[in-house]
């Protein structure tokens, strides 16, 4: 904790928001020990809040697949340990973000007016012996991220809850990439019934989207096509990335904040815009 409050003072970072990463605390044939391990995890980092009230606020983990008792678990951290939102994998053991089977949780979280971020999870199977399955943050994670985001958009989650803020890591994962693809494929599949008609433009005018990972000049650029500056936000990923790359990113990013088109919107993407959003909530 020591370190982290270091790094903070070093960065100029006046807060962090603590969640749970990879590996998720969902095992397939434990479903009670998965409940109690995320219970201990939410009550460990609003121990952490409550210790340091302006240096850090919390996104629950819930024991999903297990609806019901995420559901649980989501009323108590949010209602009583007072989180603020809900972390979520891509997908639980398979169980992606916009299922149909997650709508009783979403109307929860719809409620209650939550902020929920996203990140990424290892897919299931990913045939062994392909490179990617084996460092995973390479490809798939960020493939896993975009499945998901597009199944949320695709099945009418984004619009159907509309008081759930969603934040999308790592410069969007591949959804810039392919947003033009997506809206142009809408156009065939939805008049065959194979897509929900849904506002695609709507939907992603939606979502908020965080720096994390290992932002550059092209991979910004190219989220600013589909976005605008007042939703983007700067994310850090530590302890995953490591204190000296953590800065070395910062730095990075600064430089490119000091472009002549983006420097107007400077304070807005380093802490204007993430505290607009949480002090809302």
């Amino acid at each position: 904790m020591q370190e982290h409050l270091a790094l903070m003072d070093e960065c100029n970072i006046e807060w962090t928001l603590l969640s749970v990463s990879s590996p998720q605390p969902y095992f397939a044939g434990f479903d009670e020990e998965a409940v109690t391990m995320c219970r201990h995890l939410n009550e460990s980092m609003a121990e952490v809040k409550a210790k340091y009230p302006k240096r850090f606020k919390f996104q629950a983990c819930l024991p999903l697949p297990n609806i019901e008792a995420a559901i649980d678990e989501a009323i108590y951290a949010l209602d009583v340990l007072k989180a603020d939102g809900v972390k979520f994998a891509s997908n639980s053991r398979g169980l992606y973000l916009g299922a149909k089977e997650l709508n009783p949780l979403m109307a929860e979280l719809n409620q209650r007016c939550t902020i929920c971020n996203i990140h990424p999870h290892r897919p299931e199977p990913i045939k062994e012996g392909i490179f990617t399955s084996g460092p995973v943050p390479l490809y798939e994670f960020l493939a896993d991220t975009t499945r998901a985001i597009l199944n949320l958009i695709s099945n009418g989650v984004i619009l159907r809850y509309p008081k759930i803020s969603w934040i999308i890591p790592h410069c969007g994962s591949f959804l810039p990439n392919i947003y033009d693809r997506f809206d142009g494929l809408s156009k065939i599949l939805i008049p065959k019934g194979l897509m929900q008609d849904v506002d695609i433009k709507k939907s992603v005018a939606k979502l908020y989207f965080d720096l994390s990972g290992n932002p550059a000049p092209h991979l910004l650029d190219w989220l600013l096509t589909i976005t605008a500056p007042d939703k983007i936000m700067y994310g850090a990923d530590f302890p995953f990335t490591p204190a000296a790359l953590v800065k070395n990113n910062l730095n990075k990013l600064l430089i490119m904040l000091d472009r002549k088109d983006l420097a107007p919107y400077k304070e807005q993407i380093l802490y204007k815009n993430a505290e607009k959003l949480f002090s809302s909530h």
